[in-house]
């Protein structure tokens, strides 16, 4: 739909729909705007949002959604539904604020860790030698890539160029202070790298409980074994004892299980991040029993699986080894993802489809409807459709509607060729 989302999502039936993920304006330059809007929020105009401009100057991206939209979202969503909604990094606690006054319950974040960000950061002892009219010596250089063209969503150069911009010299310029204060201050700046995009993880609350609003609606939980992290197999012990976990009724066994893969946790790697993080681990190996431990407060054995009883037995580890990425689900990267259906797909924000596939599976059950009010380029749309789900899609901009629709096209090819294939 080609339209404002909360025109659009005005037109949805209440509990309709399964799960919404989405990739919102992060507002990243609303820090002067905040103390008044959150107020004009609690005094009740929960549509407000200020003037402004935010990422590459977009109006759109003045603000993070206000309270309105999310109101939309808990009406549409079943009860027990989730939504997942990337921020920035400071911008995370207005967009959570404004999902929260929605009614929503903050269940969780989801830290995505990406190598591929670049600081856009003011260099200080330039700015004051720049201040001062003085030159600054030159001592070395690096050529720039992309020349004249305009960058895509993820690429930055070392003279601050970022997404969207154009890159307007050949190379990169490494520069002495000249001055005494810029030389006081060489090598200071104003940001960090961005390594991270947190995802707010909410919940529209529940009708009774769990396991009444499951058996009702179909939603209430998130995918864990469809969402486990590796291939290696864990098998839990039978105890025929009396034991009793946690949750569990009183005088039950605990059966034993198998379970391919390690629970799923709430920070996701990109390739590069994966890498990183094993050079600095290194090689380490998973025993393959884990001993009960004894409970500080009672004495008795039990384990971070929740045993509390009195046990003479041990608990089959991975027995594998690896680097530290390996706790971690790690999204892989696909060069051809962006302009698949043949588009030239000049968003500024595309996340990845893997990335998205795996968001889409954690919180939709099967045959779920998904919806995004901030379509952008169909991200979270083909990944639904990847994933067998069915797809709501919201986007203002008219520009990116023809991106949309040929990506999602070009899912709907991949997904029939593969029901050809199995047929």
């Amino acid at each position: 739909m080609n339209e404002n989302c909360l025109d659009a999502l005005k037109g949805i039936p209440d509990n309709s729909v399964d799960s919404i993920v989405t990739d919102p304006p992060y507002g990243l330059n609303s820090n002067d705007n905040v103390a008044e809007t959150i107020t004009r929020w609690i005094q009740g105009e929960r549509d407000f949002i200020p003037d402004g401009r935010g990422f590459m100057g977009k109006s759109w991206d003045a603000f993070v959604p206000p309270p309105a939209v999310w109101d939309e979202c808990l009406r549409v969503l079943k009860p027990g539904g989730h939504l997942l909604a990337f921020f920035g990094s400071r911008t995370q606690d207005v967009g959570a604020l404004s999902i929260r006054l929605a009614g929503f319950e903050i269940r969780d974040g989801i830290a995505w860790l990406y190598g591929s960000g670049f600081p856009k950061s003011h260099n200080i002892s330039k700015a004051i030698d720049r201040a001062a009219g003085a030159q600054r010596e030159v001592i070395g250089s690096r050529p720039l890539t992309g020349n004249g063209k305009t960058l895509k969503s993820g690429f930055h150069q070392p003279d601050g160029t970022g997404a969207g911009e154009t890159v307007k010299q050949d190379v990169y310029e490494f520069t002495a202070p000249s001055t005494h204060e810029a030389k006081k201050w060489d090598g200071w700046g104003t940001a960090l790298k961005p390594s991270f995009e947190p995802i707010v993880m909410a919940r529209k609350p529940l009708i009774g409980t769990v396991v009444e609003n499951v058996l009702e609606y179909g939603t209430g939980g998130i995918n864990i074994d469809g969402s486990r992290i590796g291939t290696e197999t864990v098998t839990i012990n039978t105890f025929d004892n009396g034991a009793k976990p946690w949750g569990d009724a009183v005088g039950e066994p605990f059966t034993s299980r198998e379970s391919v893969g390690r629970w799923p946790a709430n920070a996701i790697l990109d390739e590069s991040m994966a890498e990183v993080l094993d050079e600095q681990s290194g090689i380490t190996r998973s025993s393959s029993n884990k001993g009960l431990l004894p409970d500080i407060r009672s004495g008795k054995y039990g384990s971070e699986y929740g045993l509390r009883e009195d046990l003479e037995g041990t608990m089959r580890g991975f027995s594998d080894s690896g680097g530290a990425s390996r706790f971690f689900y790690v999204s892989k990267a696909n060069k051809k993802d962006r302009n698949e259906g043949d588009t030239n797909n000049n968003h500024p924000t595309v996340k990845p489809t893997d990335l998205m596939r795996y968001l889409v599976k954690l919180v939709t059950p099967p045959n779920g409807v998904v919806l995004d009010p901030f379509t952008g380029s169909g991200s979270t749309g083909k990944a639904a459709i990847l994933e067998g789900f069915n797809f709501i899609g919201i986007e203002l901009t008219p520009e990116y509607i023809p991106i949309i629709e040929a990506r999602l096209a070009h899912a709907e090819k991949q997904m029939q060729k593969e029901d050809d294939l199995f047929d």
